[in-house]
C-alpha cells in the first residue's frame, strides 16, 4: 500500500509551528534556519492549496483547515515517538550523555567506573559535543556543560562554578606570578582560543599586563594545556574543578593565589519527560554526589597547597 503524504519534513515543521505557535520558535526547536521553516510550510500549502496558519504581528495562527490537521499529525508523532521509545528501552539501551572535551577527559570519565561498579547493569554512551547541546535534535538522557539550554522537559542542577587560576608543573613555579607570566624570561602560555577573555580576566585582576599570546602555545582543548604543562611546557589556565586531581596528586599546583570567577557555572542537565531513561535520576544523583566530593576536597586542599590564603574574586 503506497501512503499518500507529502514531505515528511514539510509536517515536522507544520507540527512544530502549529504547537509553537511562532516560525522562530519552531526553527530553533529544529535547529534549522527560519527561513527554512517557513518554505516548508508553504510547501504544505502549495500541497493542499490552501492557507495552514493566519499569520499574525505576535507569531501564527492555525486556520480552519490547519486545526484538524494539526491535530492528526500530532497524534500520529506521538504514537510514532511512542512506539520508538518502546523499541529504544526495549533494547536496553545505554543511558546517553553529552559533553564537552575537557570535562570528558579530566573529571568525568575518571569517574565513570565508580559508577559502573555501583550500577553493573546500567551501561552509559559517553559522547563528546562539538556544538550546541540540544536534547530537541540528540537523544539524550543527560549533559553537562556550561551552556544554557533553554529546552522543555528538562531540568537545570548546577554543579560547580567556573574558578581559574593560572598553574604550573610543580618544579616550573615560582613564588612570584610575575616571574613566569610576564617578562622576557615568562613562560609559555598555554592556551586555547576561547579560552582567550579568560586568561584576559585573570591578568588584569593578579594586576599585570595582558597575556601575550604571540609567545604561547595554543591548544584544540584545556585538556592539552593541563598536559603540555604537567610535562613543564607552561603555565595553563586551570579550571579548579578540572585540575582537582592533578592538586591531590601533585603534577599541577597554583602558580597564583588569585582566582578568579568567571560566573559562568557549569550545570548537569537530565531529562525528565516521557523519553527519559528509567536511570537517569540515580545516575544524576551520583554524578551530583561526585561534585559535591570533588568541590569538598578542594575546599580541603588549598589549605595545604598553597601557603597564604587565596584570593576568589568574582569577574564583572
Amino acid at each position: 500500500m503506497r501512503y499518500n503524504l507529502p514531505p515528511l519534513n514539510a509536517l515536522k515543521a507544520f507540527e512544530a509551528t502549529g504547537r509553537m505557535g511562532s516560525l522562530s520558535a519552531a526553527a530553533r526547536e529544529l535547529r534549522v534556519s527560519v527561513g527554512a521553516v517557513s518554505r516548508h510550510v508553504s510547501i504544505l500549502e502549495t500541497y493542499f492549496a490552501c492557507e495552514l496558519f493566519e499569520r499574525r504581528h505576535d507569531g501564527v495562527g492555525l486556520t480552519q483547515w490547519g486545526k484538524p490537521l494539526h491535530a492528526a499529525i500530532s497524534t500520529a508523532f506521538q504514537t510514532i515517538d511512542s512506539a520508538c521509545r518502546d523499541v529504544d528501552y526495549g533494547t536496553s539501551r545505554p543511558i546517553r550523555l553529552r559533553t564537552f572535551t575537557s570535562m570528558a577527559t579530566d573529571w568525568l570519565t575518571p569517574r565513570l567506573g565508580e559508577f559502573r561498579s555501583a550500577k553493573p547493569n546500567v551501561s552509559v554512551q559517553l559522547k563528546q559535543a562539538f556544538s550546541e547541546i540540544s536534547f530537541t535534535a540528540d537523544p539524550l538522557d543527560a549533559a553537562v556543560t556550561a551552556q544554557i539550554i533553554l529546552e522543555s522537559g528538562i531540568d537545570q542542577i548546577e554543579l560547580f562554578p567556573t574558578i581559574f587560576t593560572p598553574v604550573a608543573a610543580p618544579f616550573v613555579k615560582t613564588d612570584s606570578p610575575a616571574e613566569h607570566l610576564t617578562g622576557p624570561n615568562a613562560l609559555p602560555l598555554l592556551f586555547t582560543r576561547r579560552e582567550i577573555p579568560f586568561w584576559e580576566t585573570v591578568f588584569d585582576e593578579i594586576g599585570l599586563p595582558p597575556p601575550a599570546f604571540d609567545r604561547g602555545l595554543e591548544f584544540d582543548s584545556l585538556s592539552l594545556t593541563y598536559q603540555a604543562a604537567r610535562r613543564g611546557a607552561g603555565v595553563a589556565l586551570g579550571l579548579l574543578f578540572f585540575v582537582a586531581d592533578d592538586f591531590a596528586a601533585g603534577t599541577l599546583v597554583p602558580a597564583s593565589r588569585i582566582c578568579v570567577d568567571m560566573q559562568l557555572p557549569q550545570y548537569l542537565y537530565v531529562r525528565t519527560d516521557r523519553k527519559k531513561h528509567p536511570d537517569t535520576e540515580s545516575f544524576a544523583s551520583w554524578v551530583q554526589a561526585q561534585a559535591a566530593r570533588t568541590n569538598a576536597e578542594l575546599e580541603s586542599l588549598f589549605g595545604s597547597i598553597i601557603a597564604s590564603p587565596v584570593t576568589v574574586i568574582k569577574s564583572h
